[in-house]
This record gives structure tokens, sequence and C-alpha cells, in this order.
């Protein structure tokens, strides 16, 4: 089984194919920018031009003879309809955007730590559609990707971003757990577990797990 991998820059289409690779599936990358500030300015410009440069890439993955996709961007599937742009081109896709109504139906309080605001605006729908009673309590931090990109050391990168004083926020709001809202954040994942009590949910297993099994 091949899965195109589709995501927002180098380093998250790098994490994808790498995560597919460790269930077993060959993955061939794909990705949309040079830089996260590129992918940011792409999710927040033309919706058209959004749709039109996806379905480009749809339209090469399906010519390359595959049919199964990740998109293994948060933020980028909260700003276009992956599903429809897909099923134009009877290509099967899994967005994060899939994994995020299963964790609102386990908790009713849940903070979220995205990239930009597009993408915890997209958690937020998705959680909120599936489970109207889920309360997201979202932070988006750029400056955490920059440093995920450049290969900072977990830890350096938690402190200097300041996501400890993040947690005690979600803790002291109630929050039951906390969802990386971002491909690139399991980078940080021990990290950020070591400094609080309330679990850290990654969607990135789930998420693959249905790309390998629907």
């Amino acid at each position: 089984m091949k899965i195109a991998v589709i995501a927002g820059t180098p380093v998250d289409t790098q994490m994808g194919v790498d995560l597919m690779k460790e269930k077993g599936a060959e993955a061939q990358g794909f990705p949309v920018s040079r830089t996260p500030e590129e992918q940011t300015a792409f999710q927040v410009g033309s919706q058209a031009g959004r749709e039109k440069a996806i379905g480009a890439i749809l339209d090469e993955i399906k010519a390359q003879g595959m049919d199964r996709v990740l998109l293994y961007c948060n933020s980028l599937s909260a700003t276009i309809d992956a599903h429809a742009l897909a099923e134009e081109r009877d290509l099967r896709i899994w967005t994060p955007m899939d994994v995020y109504g299963e964790i609102a139906g386990r908790c009713r309080r849940v903070g979220v730590l995205a990239a930009n605001c597009q993408g915890a605006a997209g958690v937020e729908r998705a959680m909120v559609n599936a489970s109207p009673e889920t309360l997201v309590l979202g932070a988006a931090n750029l400056r955490l990707v920059l440093g995920v990109e450049a290969g900072t050391p977990p830890e350096t990168l938690v402190e200097d971003c300041g996501l400890e004083h993040l947690l005690r926020f979600f803790e002291d709001n109630g929050a039951e757990a906390v969802v990386l809202g971002c491909t690139h954040f399991p980078y940080v994942k021990e990290a950020l577990r070591k400094r609080t009590s309330l679990p850290i949910l990654d969607p990135a297993e789930r998420l693959a797990e249905l790309a390998l099994t629907l």
C-alpha cells in the first residue's frame, strides 16, 4: 500500500512520511510550501487559490497511480474541504480533523495547542460539531513550529515558548487533556508530559490507523 502525504512544509511532510513508514506502509511526500511563514500566508489567502493548489497536487498524486492520501497538516485541513476535493478525483483522503471529533466524544473540556489561529479554529470547529458540549481552550504559537523546523531541542523549545505557563493555564481552567493541534508538535510531546499531569493527546497515531485500515 502506497500513501501520498501532503503537508505544509518539507519538514512536517517528512514527519508524515516517516509515520506511515513506521506503520509498514510505503509513502511519498508532497509539501505545499517551503517555510511555516509561507504556509501561514497560503492558509489565510485566497480560498480559490488554496483549492486550486491542493487540487493540482491531488491531480499529480492520481497521475502517479496513488489513491490514498494523508493530509498531514492541521491548519491546512482547517482551511479547505479536503474530502470534497479528493472525491472529485476519486481519491480517499484523511486529515487530522477526522480525529478531533472522536476526542471531543471523550472529553468535555480540552486544551488545544495549534500552530496558528487557523488551525485552532479548525480543531474547535471539528470538536464542537461532533460534541456541542465540548469547551475548547485554544492557543497558537508559530514560533514553536519554527523551532521544530530549526531542530531546537524540545526542552529548550518548551522553555523558550512559555509552554509550562500554557499548561498551567489549561489545568487552571479544568482541561481534561491537551491536544497537539499541529503535526509538528509530537516533537515536544515528551517534554510537555514532564510538565503536566494532563494527558497529552497526539492525533497522529489514530490518523495513521484510519489511513491504513479504512
